[in-house]
């Protein structure tokens, strides 16, 4: 007698929707928890900001009269900065990479709902930022004696998972209105760069008058000023913030609609995908192409110069095809030049300097330090992941040749910059650098830029790979424009005392002088500094730098 066939999910072995959820839920978590830069920007990022306004700035009070002090406003602050970067480019980034790569559009063949991906990605933002909220609880109860308030905790716990709602649906907007990966993560990245700046989450105890209007707009400033109100001691009230959650509410429903507009889960590909996937397409950025020589010069080994020019003309190239890259060394200082200056006002005047000179050279500083200390020596370090400077030795390049034309692209792109941002200056806001100026600025941005290049290349001889350079390089450049003057005028005295250790500060003094208008002139002391870093960090580059990949074994 024959069984009857067996019908259902049971029989079929399909997974339920709650198997399916924790499965997909684990998966993220591992995914981002392999991620250096998710680690980085969401867990060390807001620990390492707090451990530095507690060294720097002590546990001071701020109001005498409530007794409120320093790490009590800035234990919320860090919390805002965990939730922000663990639900925001995360969930933005996932989501594109796995429409990119076709992951998406295979779910109609799976068991996985396309709505329980994108639960499980949520999910993970929920973890990550609730770990980044735990730990810098704990740091700041442990390490600077914060006070938790017990009759605002449920405020704040709303408030936290609140936050996590709007940045993710966020993320899931700028996923659905990306054509790559790569516009997915500079939007997000630097959109929530911008948005830690404008809402005061990176500045404690100043900030420039604009701000707080333009940060009261958007939904970072308000979610960290409730959870300020929460964890202040001398407020009576039970926390809730009735307007803030209702920011929160509005820009979360406005990224889930255009999400739910415009998400996707077909794959979409650029028109530089589909190039480089044709043949006799160019090479991938940072590929080493071949020498090729036809003609009456066949078989002759080009010369030094000819190697390092090439290896920068190919360089410069894919700086132009990397839309991330191009972003943060070229877009973003010159959009947030036009923006800051047009908002402060033209005629506004710093330490006897007109403002739009000052942050002129702020933005061109910017510029050098995304182009050299973090772009270059991530693209060499990827360049040696994938085995290409090994297999230098087996061509007619040398090794020194290879970085110095990369070298040379960075120093170019920095020169660029700078002079797009004066010619906008000059046009918009009446600018005037003197010739003189303009003439002691090239040697300035020279050798500001080799220092950060020598620097960056430190970060490459003693990090694993690629990835680990980009995210330890933002994590060490982003805090040092803050206490560097680069991206805050006014702030407090420490934070200055701060960047007068390092050399981002020294750069952009430098250039500021050279710049004056009401006299150019090389700032000597500065330059001293800058020429002191340089040397120690190419030393100690020259002495540790791997050309094999760390999977070889070999150092």
């Amino acid at each position: 007698m024959s069984r009857p066939a067996a019908t259902g999910s049971r029989a079929t072995g399909r997974p339920g929707t709650g198997t399916l959820l924790l499965a997909q839920l684990r998966y993220t978590v591992t995914d981002l928890w392999r991620s250096r830069v998710v680690l980085v920007f969401s867990l060390v990022l807001p620990l390492v900001w707090l451990l530095v306004i507690g060294a720097a700035a002590g546990n001071d009070v701020l109001d005498e009269a409530t007794g409120l002090r320093v790490m009590q406003l800035a234990t919320p602050s860090a919390i805002a900065m965990g939730v922000l970067f663990a639900s925001y480019p995360p969930v933005a980034i996932g989501l594109a990479e796995a429409r990119e790569r076709g992951v998406a559009k295979r779910f109609r063949g799976t068991p996985l709902p396309p709505w329980l991906y994108v639960a499980g990605r949520i999910g993970g933002a929920v973890v990550f930022a609730s770990a980044a909220t735990s730990l810098a609880v704990a740091v700041g109860v442990l390490g600077f004696d914060v006070q938790i308030i017990g009759r605002t905790a449920p405020a704040t716990v709303v408030t936290v998972l609140l936050g996590i709602a709007c940045f993710a649906a966020l993320g899931l907007a700028v996923a659905a209105l990306s054509p790559t990966t790569a516009a997915a993560q500079a939007a997000s990245v630097s959109t929530a760069v911008v948005l830690a700046f404008v809402s005061g989450v990176f500045t404690i105890g100043g900030e420039l008058p604009w701000m707080a209007t333009v940060g009261r707009v958007f939904p970072l400033r308000p979610f960290a000023e409730a959870l300020q109100d929460q964890f202040d001691p001398s407020s009576p009230s039970a926390g809730w913030d009735v307007a803030g959650s209702a920011v929160l509410l509005v820009w979360g429903l406005i990224g889930a609609l255009v999400a739910a507009r415009f998400l996707a889960p077909g794959e979409r590909r650029s028109s530089s995908t589909r190039r480089s996937a044709a043949p006799g397409s160019p090479p991938a950025p940072g590929a080493t192409v071949p020498h090729r020589s036809a003609g009456p010069t066949a078989g002759r080994r080009p010369g030094a110069v000819r190697m390092v020019l090439d290896q920068a003309l190919a360089a410069d190239r894919s700086t132009w095809r990397d839309g991330g890259s191009l972003f943060f060394a070229l877009a973003m200082p010159v959009g947030l030049y036009a923006l800051f200056v047009a908002m402060a006002g033209a005629d506004t005047v710093v330490d006897g300097v007109p403002f739009p000179t000052l942050f002129a050279a702020s933005m061109a500083v910017w510029g050098s330090g995304v182009t050299a200390f973090l772009n270059l020596p991530e693209s060499v370090a990827a360049a040696r992941d994938r085995g290409v400077l090994k297999r230098l030795r087996g061509t007619p390049l040398a090794p020194w040749q290879y970085l110095a034309g990369r070298t040379a692209a960075a120093l170019w792109l920095s020169v660029v910059v700078a002079a797009l941002v004066l010619v906008i200056g000059a046009v918009s806001f009446d600018v005037r650098v003197p010739t003189a100026g303009l003439l002691l600025g090239l040697p300035v941005l020279a050798v500001g830029t080799l220092t950060l290049a020598a620097c960056g290349f430190v970060l490459a001889a003693l990090l694993p790979d690629a990835r680990s350079v980009g995210a330890v390089g933002l994590v060490v450049l982003l805090p040092l424009a803050f206490f560097s003057d680069v991206f805050f005028l006014g702030g407090p005295e420490w934070m200055r005392n701060v960047g007068e250790l390092f050399p981002l500060l020294h750069f952009q003094n430098a250039l500021t002088r050279a710049w004056d208008p009401a006299g150019a002139e090389l700032a000597w002391s500065d330059l001293a500094v800058l020429v002191g870093w340089g040397v120690v960090a190419a030393a100690v580059a020259i002495r540790s730098f791997r050309w094999q990949p760390r999977s070889d074994g070999r150092s």
